[in-house]
């Protein structure tokens, strides 16, 4: 039996729901309209063979608790809320959709750059309460960007800042160097990126490396007048330090669509030189359904046993 977690599955097409019902497997729906809490899902995927998954958490007592599981397909690419190490034990497969979302976090990630480069959100409140004053705004094209974590979303981004004219460079222990001169991105430390780029754009994920952390000591190396987004981790900035390096006009401006703790009200909601999205960058009609389509195929590839290995997180 397949579960289906997701509340708005099949919401803007029903291109996923008829692929499960063609396969003929027996699935179940959550459709409370609300994201599934962990005694819901312990309760409704006890029989489940497959869960087709959210943002929900498979913690170790989670896992242990849903005996028939044998694979989480997750419809998204993080896979942070998944022990591995516990799927792994209980031989439980683990799949995500990498792909899908690529277009849809690049597009926000450069919107979220051009708006804040030419000063949009201070503009659009200074022209709403009665003023009528130039601001100082810049062309991306005519700035540096540096890229934190070049996998298939930031290779996306620095082709596409770089169309604008933008000079890239890039931090990733990983990073392709072929791919890199091939396009003009420029590799560098994390240090040397930070100390030397007007744009800033994380889309790192996490590793069992040192762990990434934009912080007060990161920001007192940055540029006077630098912007920052961040669509990787909401934990790798500390929202603190970024709040007093924009009050104090170090930072230009600042663009997050994840935070430290969700759903977030903290004080960089009071300023006029930030963009805050509420975890939405992948949240497009066309790429959610591309992505459920995606963990679908999966799960019954996985079922039917001609899941390639590399479409496996592990």
């Amino acid at each position: 039996m397949i579960f289906v977690t997701l509340s708005s599955f099949a919401e803007h097409e029903d291109e996923p729901l008829r692929m499960l019902e063609a396969a003929r497997v027996p699935f179940r729906i959550h459709d409370t309209g609300k994201r599934i809490t962990a005694e819901e899902l312990v309760l409704a995927a006890r029989d489940a063979t497959v869960v087709i998954a959210g943002v929900e958490s498979y913690d170790r007592a989670t896992i242990a608790a849903l005996p028939r599981l044998r694979c989480i397909s997750r419809c998204g690419v993080g896979v942070d809320a998944i022990d591995l190490e516990a799927a792994r034990e209980s031989g439980v497969t683990v799949l995500n959709t990498p792909d899908a979302p690529v277009a849809a976090v690049t597009e926000l990630a450069v919107t979220m750059m051009l708006a804040l480069s030419r000063n949009l959100p201070r503009q659009g409140v200074a022209v709403r309460a009665g003023e009528w004053r130039r601001l100082e705004a810049h062309l991306l094209g005519a700035r540096r960007v540096g890229i934190v974590g070049l996998g298939r979303i930031g290779r996306r981004v620095a082709t596409i800042v770089r169309a604008f004219g933008s000079e890239v460079w890039a931090a990733d222990p990983a990073a392709d160097a072929a791919w890199c001169a091939e396009r003009g991105v420029r590799v560098a430390s994390l240090d040397d990126l930070l100390r030397s780029c007007d744009v800033i754009s994380i889309h790192a994920a996490r590793s069992t490396g040192t762990p990434l952390r934009i912080a007060e000591p990161e920001f007192a190396k940055m540029r006077s007048g630098a912007i920052l987004i961040n669509l990787g981790r909401g934990d790798m900035v500390d929202e603190g330090a970024l709040y007093a390096a924009l009050a104090c006009g170090r930072l230009f401006g600042a663009g997050l669509d994840v935070y430290g703790h969700e759903p977030y009200g903290g004080p960089l909601c009071h300023l006029d030189n930030v963009i805050l999205t509420p975890h939405a960058a992948t949240l497009t009609v066309e790429t959610r359904s591309a992505m459920e389509r995606e963990c679908v195929r999966k799960a019954l590839a996985f079922l039917d046993g001609t899941l390639p290995a590399h479409e496996r997180v592990q």
